[in-house]
C-alpha cells in the first residue's frame, strides 16, 4: 500500500529545506564571460541557448553594479548561468571592483575577443591575473568576427571549418592568420583553448549563421564534467512543446518541479524520496491550480486523484517500487530513478494544467480522457528529456 505525506508534512520548515536541499544537488554551471564592448559576448549566449537577443536583454539582472547574470532557463531554478561584465574597455569601469565576485561564482572563463582587434591589453590583463590565481580553471579564448579579416566581399566561411588546427592551414587568409596567432600566442596554458567563431544575423547571408558553434560546444563539453548541450537542448525542447499549449508561466512551475522531482528520484536510498516526490508534486499542482484561478486544497487534491481512478495510481505504485529497487543497481539504477521521477512529474503537471484550464472553459474532462493526455506527456518526457533527467544523478 502507498503512504502518501499528509498536508502538514508538506508545510513545515523540514520539507521547505529539504526543497532548498535539492536545489542546490542541481547541476548549475555559472559562464563568466570577460571582452571589450561590442566583443559579441551577447551573441555567444544566443547560439549556445537558442533564446532570441530580445528575451536574453530583458532576462539579465544586476549582480553587481557593473554586472549582470542571465540564468537559463529561468530565473527561479535556472540550470546553467552567463555572467557577463561591463566592456572592459569602457574608461569609466575598474574590473578590479567586480574581479572577487566573480570568481566566487565561476566555473569556466570565457575571453571574448575581435579576431582583427589587437588592442585586447584589458582582457589579457584579466585572464593573466584569473590563470594566477586559478590555475586550475578552465578558460575559453573565444575570437569572434571572423568575416571582418576576410579579403573577399561575398558573405561565405571557409568550408570545413579550418581554425581549429595548428598552425592554420594556408587556405585561411594570410592577415586573419596573423591576428588569430598572435592573439592565442598571449594565452598559453594547459586549461586554455581556443575557438574561432563568427556569429551573424540571418541578413548578413552566411552560412551557416552560427559559425564555429560545435567547435565551441567541444571545448564547452570538454571543459566541463556534464553534458551541457544536452541540458539546453533538452530544456528548449520541453518549452517549445509547452509553449503552444500552455502559458510560459505553467512551463516554469512544471520545470521547477520536475527537476526537484528527478534529483529526489536520485537520492539512493530505496523508497526514502517517495513522500518527499509525492509532496513535490502537490506543490506543483497547487501553483498551476492558481494559474488558472482554481485554488487547491489537499482534500480537492485528493478528490481529483478518485477522478483518475485508483487503479492508475496503483500502476503507478507499482512502477515506482520497481524503479525504487533499480536504485541497488550502480551506474543503472540511479539514472533510472532520477529520469523516472522527472518524467512522470512533468507529465503529471502538463496532464494537470490542461485539466484546470479545461475546468476554467467550462469542460468537465473525464477520467480516460486524463490518462490518455498523461501518457502522451510521458512519452514525450521520455523520448526528449532523458539526458536532462539522467544528468543529474552526478549531483
Amino acid at each position: 500500500m502507498m503512504i502518501f505525506p499528509r498536508a502538514a508534512e508538506i508545510n513545515n520548515p523540514k520539507f521547505s529545506r529539504t526543497l532548498e536541499e535539492l536545489k542546490a544537488r542541481l547541476p548549475r554551471p555559472v559562464i563568466w564571460l570577460v571582452g571589450k564592448a561590442q566583443a559579441g559576448k551577447t551573441s555567444i549566449i544566443h547560439a549556445l541557448t537558442g533564446d532570441s537577443r530580445a528575451e536574453i536583454g530583458n532576462g539579465f539582472e544586476p549582480c553587481t553594479k557593473s554586472s549582470w547574470r542571465y540564468p537559463f532557463p529561468n530565473h527561479e531554478l535556472p540550470l546553467l548561468e552567463f555572467l557577463d561584465t561591463r566592456g572592459l574597455d569602457d574608461p569609466d569601469y575598474d574590473p578590479a571592483v567586480d574581479m572577487q565576485w566573480h570568481e566566487e561564482q565561476a566555473h569556466l572563463v570565457m575571453a571574448v575577443m575581435r579576431a582583427m582587434d589587437p588592442a585586447q591589453e584589458v582582457v589579457r590583463s584579466v585572464i593573466q591575473q584569473l590563470t594566477v590565481r586559478h590555475p586550475e580553471w578552465p578558460i575559453i579564448v573565444v575570437q569572434t568576427c571572423l568575416h571582418e579579416g576576410y579579403p573577399w566581399r561575398e558573405p561565405r566561411h571557409i568550408l570545413p571549418y579550418p581554425f581549429d588546427r595548428a598552425p592554420l592551414p594556408p587556405e585561411v587568409p594570410q592577415d586573419l592568420a596573423r591576428a588569430l596567432t598572435l592573439q592565442r600566442s598571449w594565452f598559453q596554458g594547459r586549461n586554455v583553448r581556443f575557438v574561432a567563431i563568427d556569429f551573424t544575423l540571418p541578413e548578413d547571408g552566411f552560412t551557416p549563421q552560427f559559425y564555429g558553434l560545435e567547435q565551441l560546444w567541444q571545448a564547452i563539453e570538454d571543459a566541463f564534467p556534464l553534458s551541457l548541450r544536452g541540458l539546453i537542448a533538452a530544456t528548449q525542447e520541453l518549452r517549445h512543446h509547452a509553449g503552444a499549449i500552455h502559458a510560459q508561466k505553467a512551463q516554469d512551475v512544471i520545470f521547477h518541479h520536475t527537476l526537484l522531482a528527478a534529483a529526489a528520484g536520485a537520492v539512493p536510498v530505496p523508497a526514502i524520496d517517495l513522500p518527499l516526490i509525492l509532496g513535490i508534486q502537490f506543490l506543483m499542482a497547487q501553483r498551476l491550480a492558481a494559474i488558472y484561478n482554481q485554488p487547491l486544497t489537499w482534500e480537492r487534491f485528493w478528490d481529483m486523484v478518485a477522478t483518475l481512478g485508483w487503479g492508475f495510481f496503483t500502476r503507478w505504485g507499482v512502477r515506482y517500487v520497481t524503479r525504487e529497487l533499480l536504485k541497488v543497481l550502480p551506474w543503472l539504477g540511479l539514472p533510472v530513478a532520477a529520469a523516472f521521477s522527472g518524467a512522470s512529474t512533468y507529465a503529471l503537471g502538463h496532464t494537470l494544467a490542461w485539466y484546470f484550464a479545461e475546468i476554467k472553459d467550462g469542460a468537465l474532462p473525464t477520467a480516460e480522457d486524463i490518462k490518455h493526455v498523461y501518457q502522451n506527456e510521458l512519452i514525450f518526457a521520455r523520448e526528449h528529456a532523458a539526458r536532462l533527467f539522467q544528468s543529474i544523478k552526478g549531483t
